[in-house]
């Protein structure tokens, strides 16, 4: 008995040795300890385990050795996932479509071992998943019914195959186990949002901000930061945990399509297609050179120059962009990286779904020899993108990455659709309205005024820094007040469900006592004259008035200058000037209808003006509208900008 405990004590004595020389990558003097190990215990799964790992380690030719050594392993243990752990680590170092098939057994069968078993999850997350694959997993996971990871595992198994039903209730089971969880919390936004309960999800995302700063995985942000800007990838990156929620909000507030509605639609229309690129633009080899290896794309780099000077050679039209002008990251910074990973790696999706993700169905898609091509028509020019596949030359394959521009234009093109989103939600309603500047009561600020037709509607002003300044929603005249400057206009307006929506920049100027200003020009009813709230109140959202209707008309001004008895001496000029067409012709045949006067009064802060228009004055027709504003004194001048109404 002594001896056999004895033995016992030397053998363990030899691994710990080997153990030893292995951690200080003393691989020389490891490997021969280990392969005596197996030798003298060929069935013992320890010795097999630990010449696997020695190979693992041994530069250039050691992996097959190693996955024969985890083989073994596995087999005469098959209860343990570390062989098997071990054949999932050759599988990740060799690459290639056959890693990717080594990583997938051996994974699929520690699921069914241990669900929670070391990193076997993100291992899994980084291969090739088609239906079968997933429902692989989800069989491996149903061996642990109670377990909480397995149970999130199936959420998330389910999601994937668009079974929100499905991936709800494994949610709620393991919140229940396991408690308040971002993760989870996030599967049951997504299965409502794939449900078109919209409601229901925004309250689930909420209730995982809540958590934000708990999230240490990252959970949020590795569902959104493939749509968001670089400028958002910079926040994200210098926001603490105690900051998270708030930069959600933030960066969700800012893509609200419909600023009326309580809720963000655009969340729900992330999510959708976000189930939508999974489903079209799965990425079909994740474990190739290209999407794992920097080294191997900076060669792919230098290729692309030389084709794209062999190009110019032989007079292919490069637009005014000669090809040593290209810098050279613009030729694969399109298909940018993230550590070592390719984008479309870390998000197991292909040029073509990043882009869909971001932008959504592109408005034409045109499938040339070269590569497909999509086009997205939205405010300014036309946006085109062209995809490609990897050049065969270094191991074609049917991913598609974005096509290195062949011109300025389409650099900035390219650029522009990469680092942008937008919504495809329809905003069909064309909605009329105007704004207004006064001075505000707020030292240094200016109070800011919108109405529109229809009346439903909600407006949002963001600052320099992108900050949401003010907000304000509701029927009629709104009013949010702001220092001056240029501000990101959000003006939406609702009627019955059809959505009008306006995305621009405001200027908002600043009036100083100082020098002469003048605010916007108002017009009303005549019986809506008196103070500034009044007439604004009375001026409708179009611009329409009736043609017999007496009309009022009202403007401040400021900085208004008093001579020695501080008396205010100053000429105002209303000119109705008949409203031309894109020809430049007029609309109507009328003439200009002017009302000019000069006035006296002490001078003020501010000056009200203020005018009364009879009717007949104005025939029907359009017209634009201004104010003018002499100070006699000093001989200066200001005039309001044109507004352009409609007399019927």
């Amino acid at each position: 008995m002594l001896a056999l405990l004895a033995l016992f004590a030397l053998q363990d004595s030899t691994f710990a040795r080997a153990e030893s020389l292995l951690a200080h990558h003393d691989l020389t003097s490891a490997r021969p300890i280990a392969e005596h190990l197996v030798g003298v215990h060929p069935t013992d799964p320890r010795a097999h385990l630990l010449l696997g790992r020695v190979w693992y380690a041994w530069p250039t030719f050691g992996r097959y050795r190693a996955l024969d050594e985890f083989r073994t392993a596995a087999r005469l243990a098959p209860a343990d996932p570390e062989p098997l752990y071990g054949e999932a680590k050759v599988g990740q170092f060799l690459l290639s479509d056959e890693g990717d098939r080594l990583v997938r057994d051996a994974v699929l069968k520690i699921f069914a071992l241990d669900p929670g078993y070391r990193d076997c999850w993100s291992l899994f997350a980084q291969i090739y998943h088609d239906a079968g694959i997933w429902r692989r997993a989800d069989a491996a996971f149903a061996t642990h019914p109670d377990d909480p990871i397995a149970l999130a595992h199936r959420a998330e198994i389910a999601l994937a195959l668009e079974n929100g039903a499905a991936a709800d209730s494994f949610a709620a089971q393991a919140l229940a186990r396991a408690g308040p969880d971002v993760g989870l919390l996030l599967v049951r936004a997504q299965a409502a949002y794939l449900g078109h309960r919209d409601g229901a999800g925004e309250a689930w995302y909420d209730s995982a901000l809540t958590f934000a700063d708990r999230d240490t995985a990252d959970a949020l942000w590795n569902q959104v930061w493939m749509i968001a800007s670089p400028a958002e990838v910079a926040r994200h990156d210098s926001t603490d945990p105690a900051g998270a929620r708030a930069f959600f909000q933030w960066f969700w507030a800012k893509r609200d399509p419909n600023l009326v509605t309580p809720l963000n639609e655009r969340i729900g229309e992330h999510y959708r297609r976000l189930a939508e690129v999974r489903r079209m633009f799965r990425l079909l080899h994740p474990f190739v050179l290209f999407q794992r290896s920097p080294r191997y794309r900076a060669l792919l780099a230098t290729y692309l120059w030389d084709r794209t000077d062999s190009l110019a050679a032989l007079g292919v039209a490069l637009d005014s962009l000669k090809p040593s002008e290209i810098p050279l990251p613009d030729l694969l910074a399109v298909n940018d990286t993230v550590g070592k990973l390719t984008v479309y790696a870390a998000q197991q999706l292909n040029a073509a779904g990043l882009v869909w993700l971001r932008h959504g169905r592109p408005d034409v898609w045109e499938g040339p020899f070269s590569g497909p091509s999509w086009t997205y028509f939205g405010a300014g020019e036309p946006l085109h993108i062209w995809f490609t596949g990897i050049p065969g030359r270094f191991g074609a394959h049917g991913d598609l990455i974005v096509a290195p521009p062949r011109s300025a234009r389409d650099a900035r093109q390219v650029r522009e659709l990469l680092s942008t989103d937008a919504t495809t939600l329809p905003a069909t309603l064309r909605a009329r309205g105007w704004v207004a500047f006064f001075k505000s009561e707020l030292a240094g600020n200016t109070d800011v005024y919108f109405r529109s037709a229809p009346e439903s509607a909600a407006v949002v002003l963001r600052d320099a820094r992108d900050e949401e300044a003010v907000r304000a929603s509701g029927a009629g005249v709104l009013v949010v007040s702001v220092p001056r400057g240029t501000y990101a206009l959000a003006y939406d307006v609702d009627s019955g469900g059809a959505v009008g929506r306006i995305r621009d920049s405001v200027r908002v100027p600043d009036y100083f006592e100082r020098s002469l200003g003048l605010s916007s020009l108002a017009l009303g009813r005549r019986d809506s004259l008196g103070d500034r709230e009044s007439i604004l109140g009375a001026m409708p959202g179009d611009l329409s008035f009736p043609a017999g209707q007496p009309l009022a008309a009202y403007a401040e001004i400021y900085g208004m200058s008093g001579d020695a008895q501080g008396v205010a001496r100053y000429a105002v000029r209303y000119t109705f000037a008949p409203e031309r067409g894109l020809s430049g012709r007029l609309l109507h045949n009328t003439d200009a209808v002017v009302f000019e006067f000069t006035r006296e009064q002490p001078a003020r802060a501010f000056l009200p003006e203020q005018l009364e228009i009879e009717p007949g004055r104005l025939a029907p027709g359009r017209y634009r509208v201004t104010l003018a504003v002499t100070d006699l004194r000093r001989n200066v001048k200001s005039e309001t900008v044109a507004i352009v109404i409609q007399v019927r």
